[in-house]
């Protein structure tokens, strides 16, 4: 059965998380970011309710509703920041702002921290995330600024 089926929002406040890979900043390489919060427990298992960019340079997506089992060892091995407690019309409303963010699915440079800041700079012009915060998100993870690329995904000059 479908988890988004079996695990669906509900109308109750609930704390939303970043989510970054790993407990610390890579030296090299990215980071893969996402936005998450809590739907439903099996046995052992969280099921949240994930706002992110998936694939890999040259074939991103954005697919919602996306719901993914988490285990404990999930919270162990990754990096978690609150952003604050968010209604439901809140949580909507960042689906709906995650929906507009323009990305090109076939980019070799623009990636998931991009796309995450577009995202956080989008909450922060509408009231749903203090810059505050998106100052220690964007100094910690840190997040990506794009880069211009032609429509094939490779940069381009300025």
């Amino acid at each position: 059965m479908d988890e988004g089926r079996r695990f669906p929002d509900d109308e109750s406040v609930k704390l939303i998380e970043l989510q970054a890979a790993g407990l610390y900043p890579p030296v090299a390489g990215d980071r893969h970011v996402l936005l998450r919060w809590f739907n439903g427990m099996e046995g052992s298992h969280t099921y949240t309710q994930v706002i992110h960019l998936t694939g890999g340079p040259g074939n991103y997506a954005f697919l919602t509703p996306s719901i993914k089992r988490h285990s404990e060892e999930s919270r162990r091995l990754n990096t978690f920041y609150p952003l604050g407690l968010y209604t439901r019309a809140q949580r909507d409303q960042i689906i709906s702002l995650a929906s507009s963010i323009r990305f090109n699915r076939r980019s070799t440079v623009n990636d998931c921290l991009v796309w995450m800041r577009d995202l956080l700079e989008a909450m922060v012009a509408v009231g749903l995330l203090h810059k505050a915060t998106f100052d220690v998100l964007d100094a910690q993870i840190p997040l990506k600024k794009r880069v211009r690329e032609s429509s094939d995904g490779v940069p381009s000059a300025n």
